[in-house]
């Protein structure tokens, strides 16, 4: 979906209009419209990427069945293509929503990293040397039938970097590590062809396609949550002030303490690429911007091309000007995002003087600042929400 964010102009404007008089409503009373909208687009956003996942797997099983450089390249594309909707979803975390309420918690099912390779395949070392025995895959002792129900008991079992499920298991499979210093990995095509390089094809066949299979699980059961006759999503829109504050919290902890300081400075401050998000792939800043326009969509209430009422109205009748100020600040967000070089591990590199590492200081302190600005705009409507400097 290309988000469009020309709508961000008149909305100020319609804030500056009114700034002079302020809503005598109870978050309460006003916030039904604006919860019954964010609602529906977290049930089209999670529909669409339930269907962009099909579509993926679509292409992989294409893949699979004639493995070749071409097919792989098509069953690539298809994965950052299947992560489009679901990254705009990403603000509506950390409230102990359907998405990360634990159990089941279907975020870390879909979407955990740093991922350490060697427990998923084969690895290969500094020098070239190619360890064969390591892995789910080259060790039937670890999972003897490799399925769904077998590589989800196996997630970060043992260690947070223990994944074995969701986007970026796939993403390892598809591209294999990345071992140089920019750009993806190379994974060959034949690493899915019997007799193949390397040992082990069927279960690695069975392990793509037993992760694809998870992926659409955990979507769909988080669509279903919000689905217009779900009982999490009917207790969510008659919550009134509550659910706003709930809201606020995902936009808040997720601008501030992930997207600022998981997902952009931890690697800046370690410059180590396997610090990012889509390591394997090189696609990091895609996902990225998706996540700094998701928060816009979640804010403002525009998502498929309609623009419903937002948590920004609410804020903006109490408080105009600071309604202005967090408009432009998620506008900011996503123009800084965009406005880092690719690729991100080019970025993170060099001296801090550098187009790429001053770029990604700019982003970090938009996404704190606009993390700061939501605690805000729940005080201005009466209610109270933290947003700590890390989750």
């Amino acid at each position: 979906m290309n988000l469009v964010l020309s709508f961000l102009a008149p909305l100020g404007a319609c804030a500056l209009a009114l700034a002079a008089c302020s809503s005598d409503k109870s978050v309460d009373e006003t916030a039904p419209p604006a919860l019954q909208n964010y609602a529906a687009n977290l049930y089209g956003m999670y529909g669409a990427a339930v269907t962009d996942h099909e579509a993926f797997t679509a292409k992989v099983e294409a893949f699979l069945a004639a493995p070749t450089e071409a097919t792989l390249t098509t069953a690539r594309e298809g994965w950052l293509a299947s992560r489009a909707n679901y990254m705009l979803t990403e603000g509506a975390r950390f409230y102990d929503g359907p998405i990360d309420s634990d159990p089941p918690n279907h975020e870390a099912a879909l979407n955990s990293w740093p991922l350490d390779e060697a427990y998923v395949d084969y690895t290969t070392d500094g020098t070239g040397k190619v360890n064969d025995t390591v892995g789910i895959i080259n060790n039937p002792s670890m999972l003897a039938t490799i399925d769904v129900d077998g590589i989800d008991a196996l997630n970060a079992k043992g260690g947070d970097t223990n994944i074995s499920n969701g986007y970026h298991a796939i993403e390892f499979l598809l591209w294999g590590q990345a071992l140089m210093p920019v750009g993806p990995g190379t994974r060959a095509a034949t690493d899915f062809v019997p007799g193949g390089p390397h040992p082990n094809v069927e279960r690695r066949i069975a392990f793509m396609r037993a992760a694809l299979a998870s992926v659409k699980a955990h979507l769909v059961a988080v669509r279903d949550a919000w689905a217009p006759a779900a009982a999490y999503r009917t207790e969510f829109v008659a919550g009134g002030g509550k659910s706003v504050a709930l809201v606020l919290t995902g936009l808040g902890k997720f601008s501030k303490g992930e997207m600022a300081s998981q997902r952009v400075d931890a690697p800046y401050a370690s410059k180590s690429r396997r610090d990012q998000h889509d390591c394997f792939s090189s696609l990091t800043l895609t996902d990225y911007v998706r996540d700094a326009e998701g928060v816009v969509a979640l804010y403002t209430g525009a998502y498929g091309g309609q623009d419903g009422p937002g948590i920004d109205e609410l804020v903006t009748a109490k408080d105009a000007a600071l309604g202005a100020r967090i408009l432009a600040a998620v506008q900011k967000s996503v123009a800084d995002m965009k406005a880092i070089p690719t690729p991100f591990e080019a970025s993170i590199a060099g001296d801090d003087s550098s187009a790429g590492r001053s770029a990604i200081r700019t982003v970090v302190a938009s996404l704190r600042a606009q993390g700061d600005l939501m605690a805000d705009a729940a005080s201005a409507l009466g209610l109270s929400v933290t947003v700590p400097d890390e989750n």
